[in-house]
């Protein structure tokens, strides 16, 4: 790659990975997560259930300026957040370290599952928050290198803003706030900043933009951060889930990827804090450092008392942690390590292998006709179809149309694919003890004395018709729909025809 400049190697990488991710995010429909955000999102609220509003009013906007909610139309925003997120990650890399440094840190973060696929691509609120966190950390160096108190309130606007637009995006980003706390109270250079104004308005701004969310879980019982705090509580002592969720991250961030980035990362932690005169590098080292180990440290250590702990919520401290990762990579390069160049070729060619096999078994299912016996647990990639046969199946049959007046689904999962794909001509009701955003978009008292369609998976379906039998006066079968890939059914959707809702179904979340 050091036949070309940097800056031109950094405009390859966010070319040609942002056109892998159109031609991807084509062929393969939305997922579990995505189908549920673009129901939920055609209702504009201050905040929402699971996350705070930042991506789900990009989703907003984006389906009302385009007049449509195709998927990768959805999804294009989120391309260009990341591979704006990718110049950012090479300009903090050189600013920090050097060019090269950085762009080996944009390769490493194009080339790593959790950051490419999911952040990159995907309809999450990961993609805005890793790009004002990446912005935000930008203000940051400003601000903290060279160490003394900046003049400018210019800049410490700034960042609060950014801050708090990432805080708007997912909750991740309060850790910005406590990783620089860390940085400064760690350097006796940078102290004397906790005795102005500065720090204290940036974080009153950051607060600010981020009222939305306050407003809106003081209107609903908090429950938002009831729902995300209660994945926290302590249940016992459990080495064994850490050890897996730790595996787990390895496996999202990729091995090859995770295994040094940990390394340099503990070695760079352990390192301490530099002196800007004497050690300027352990300096911007331990800068980066304070601001990565919150999100990998506390998501870790959560699951060893049995917290719920999901192997992408540690990436926005990897995605901070992978400057030092580009800077190592420089390093070897210049010590002539020939393993490093293998590595960095290596990783380029197996993650564009992952993803085309992948990417083309979720679209066609290909491998499991080859090998069924591989899927006899069940196969996750079919989460990512959507279900455009059901429309068609209830248009056929008049459904749409008929005297139902609203569509009930047994669990958040299936009621985001059916609400997706029906696009928001009737109301979609989550009548079941995980409603999620649901809860709040309908009262089921609005539907008393109507019909109304049910509609889930039919594996699923028993314990839900023997649920809602007390809740109609009727309920009677349509049939079953066979929902394909590639013309191969994967699974049967089976609908309900039943008739006078009482309206008294109860919702959690204090509905």
């Amino acid at each position: 790659m050091n036949a070309i400049s940097p800056r031109l190697a950094v405009m390859l990488i966010i070319s040609i990975s942002s056109l892998l991710r159109v031609i991807l995010d084509a062929t393969i429909g939305l997922g579990v997560d995505e189908s549920y955000v673009v129901a939920i999102a055609r209702m504009f609220s201050l905040s929402y259930f699971d996350h705070p509003p930042l991506h789900l009013w990009m989703i907003w906007l984006t389906s009302h300026i385009a007049n449509t909610e195709i998927g990768l139309v959805l999804r294009l925003p989120f391309i260009l957040l990341f591979a704006a997120t990718t110049w950012m990650m090479y300009r903090l890399g050189t600013r920090l370290f050097s060019e090269w440094a950085g762009v080996y840190a944009a390769l490493l973060l194009n080339v790593s599952a959790v950051f490419s696929l999911s952040t990159g691509s995907w309809i999450l609120p990961d993609g805005p928050l890793m790009f004002f966190m990446m912005a935000a950390v930008l203000v940051l160096e400003q601000l903290f290198f060279p160490p003394q108190v900046i003049l400018s309130w210019e800049l410490w606007i700034i960042a609060g803003f950014l801050i708090g637009l990432g805080m708007l995006a997912k909750y991740h980003a309060i850790f910005l706030v406590v990783g620089s706390f860390i940085f400064v109270i760690t350097s006796k250079e940078r102290r004397r900043t906790l005795l102005t104004l500065k720090p204290y308005v940036a974080l009153l701004i950051a607060c600010i933009v981020f009222l939305p969310v306050v407003i809106w879980n003081q209107e609903h019982n908090w429950i938002s951060f009831l729902f995300q705090g209660a994945r926290g509580t302590a249940k016992g002592f459990f080495p064994l889930k850490m050890l897996g969720n730790i595996a787990g991250q390895a496996a999202w961030v990729l091995p090859w990827i995770w295994a040094p980035l940990v390394w340099v990362f503990s070695k760079s932690l352990l390192g301490g804090p530099g002196h800007p005169k004497w050690q300027p590098l352990q300096d911007r080292k331990w800068f980066l450092c304070c601001l990565a180990a919150g999100p990998i440290v506390v998501f870790t250590i959560a699951t060893l008392w049995g917290a719920q702990g999901l192997f992408h919520w540690q990436a926005p401290g990897y995605l901070l942690a992978l400057p030092l990762l580009g800077h190592a990579t420089t390093e070897w390069l210049r010590k002539g390590y020939v393993m490093t160049r293998w590595w960095l070729k290596a990783s380029v060619i197996i993650f564009v292998a992952i993803i085309t096999i992948l990417g083309s078994h979720t679209a066609t299912g290909w491998i499991k006709s080859l090998q069924p016996t591989w899927f006899t647990q069940g196969d996750p990639t079919i989460e990512a179809l959507d279900w455009r046969d059901l429309s068609n199946y209830l248009d056929e049959k008049g459904l749409l149309h008929s005297q139902a007046k609203f569509v009930v689904a047994t669990h958040w999962i299936d009621a985001g694919k059916i609400d997706y794909v029906l696009g928001g001509k009737i109301p979609v009701l989550c009548l079941s003890n995980e409603p999620h955003h649901f809860a709040f978009m309908h009262s089921p008292a609005e539907f008393k004395g109507e019909d109304a369609l049910i509609i889930g998976r039919k594996d699923k379906m028993v314990d839900g018709l023997n649920l809602y039998r007390p809740y109609f006066t009727s309920i009677d079968i349509v049939g079953i729909l066979p929902i394909k890939r590639a013309g191969i059914a994967e699974f049967d959707v089976i609908v309900f025809y039943a008739r006078g809702f009482n309206g008294t179904f109860s919702l959690p979340y204090g509905q």
